[in-house]
């Protein structure tokens, strides 16, 4: 079971002032009456965390959700727990390079399609190797190595 979490009354005050509310526009905003946040703020009733939380969120303090949690919105920028701002111009940028992403590993996928096994070479049978005192050098695939060209001393004179 949820423990209840109750604001201090200052806290709440300060809040709705910072935002530039009026009783009545946190009480419209809240969807209690103005006696609510009367009472609230002059120490007559609890004030409930989620209508705190939710003072936070309509005014742009906050953002819903745990995901969210300790990222605010001042002004034009969204900042991160750690302080780090972005404005709309950043977030757009990050959004195409995750999209520029997609793409290559889409490519990247499409390039690594496996080919079917008749396309393959078959592995050397080591039984029949074993028994066979010289191997035929046919059936072992070899890699050509690229020969080494030699200046003759005389040519260059």
């Amino acid at each position: 079971m949820s423990r209840r979490r109750w604001i201090d009354r200052h806290d709440f005050a300060d809040l709705r002032r910072a935002a530039g509310l009026t009783r009545m526009e946190a009480a419209e905003a809240l969807d209690v009456t103005v006696r609510t946040i009367q009472n609230w703020e002059t120490g007559g009733a609890r004030i409930p965390w989620m209508a705190y939380r939710m003072l936070r969120i309509l005014r742009g303090y906050a953002l819903p959700g745990l995901a969210w949690e300790g990222w605010t919105l001042r002004g034009a920028k969204l900042f991160s727990p750690a302080g780090r701002g972005f404005d709309a111009r950043q977030l757009e940028t990050i959004e195409h390079v995750f999209a520029q992403a997609r793409l290559w590993r889409h490519a990247y996928a499409q390039s690594c399609i496996v080919k079917p096994a008749s396309t393959v070479l078959p592995f050397p049978d080591r039984k029949k190797r074993a028994l066979d005192p010289e191997p035929n050098l046919a059936t072992v695939t070899q890699f050509p190595i690229p020969e080494i060209v030699t200046k003759n001393k005389e040519a260059t004179r």
